[in-house]
């Protein structure tokens, strides 16, 4: 980079006056000093116990966040002693643009720059897997849902699920960890959860969204939510607003 900007520099010497060539890049290289001050001076404060402790999730990280929660998204919380970090962590190439969108909406929370996982080859197709992954840094305003959504490490559905899920999160969960059948059905991946839980969520998707939904057992005790085709107007309706434009196609 910087042997290219010398070879322009020479060349406007000849073209140009010396002194408006000389002053131009003292400018930028001046600007380009300024932001990389400015960018480790944000990244620092970050650190501090004070920006921690002060810091609150935005009304929408919150709804957001409970919709990630209930698709891929991991809260880590080492001791209950210790705050809690958002893990995130989506497919490669296929979910990039949805990836740094949210990435972005965490960007307050954020020291890291993203990283590319490669996985080892699958054992079946020989398949190499990549995904984009990020964490937060361990931060008190998590504490709360580490608390709700977890019990001895396992993930569960909090009992006051119809208070936290909102049309946000709803559209969230449907891009973190929805998928789409060959009949335009909406899929909500629920694998992780018991049946008691998925018959729960059910009724709070009819309950605060009025949606009818239909469950499936895809293995043994794997349950999976379909959303039917008579409920997608109503369901583009609810969601729509908030889904990214990369990931429309699950409720089409």
């Amino acid at each position: 980079m910087w042997g290219y900007l010398l070879v322009f520099c020479l060349i406007s010497l000849y073209k140009y006056d010396f002194f408006s060539v000389y002053n131009k890049y003292i400018r930028f290289f001046s600007n380009f000093s300024k932001i990389n001050i400015e960018y480790k001076a944000n990244k620092d404060i970050k650190y501090t116990t004070e920006y921690k402790k002060k810091y609150n999730l935005t009304p929408f990280q919150k709804q957001a966040l409970v919709g990630i929660i209930l698709g891929d998204g991991y809260l880590e919380r080492i001791k209950s002693s210790y705050n809690t970090r958002l893990r995130i962590e989506q497919s490669y190439p296929e979910k990039e643009k949805y990836f740094y969108s949210l990435y972005s909406l965490f960007e307050p929370l954020i020291t890291m720059n993203p990283v590319i996982l490669t996985r080892k080859p699958d054992k079946r197709t020989g398949k190499i897997y990549k995904s984009l992954y990020f964490r937060t840094l361990t931060l008190p305003c998590l504490n709360e849902y580490h608390n709700m959504f977890y019990k001895n490490k396992v993930k569960i559905i909090p009992e006051n699920l119809d208070k936290l899920l909102t049309p946000i999160g709803l559209a969230y969960w449907i891009m973190d960890d929805g998928s789409i059948t060959t009949y335009k059905q909406t899929v909500l991946h629920t694998r992780s959860f018991c049946k008691k839980e998925v018959l729960f969520i059910m009724e709070i998707l009819k309950k605060n969204f009025s949606l009818e939904t239909r469950i499936e057992e895809k293995k043994k005790d794997q349950w999976v939510i379909y959303i039917p085709v008579k409920q997608k107007v109503k369901l583009k309706d609810i969601v729509g607003p908030y889904i990214h434009e990369s990931m429309l196609y699950k409720i089409r």
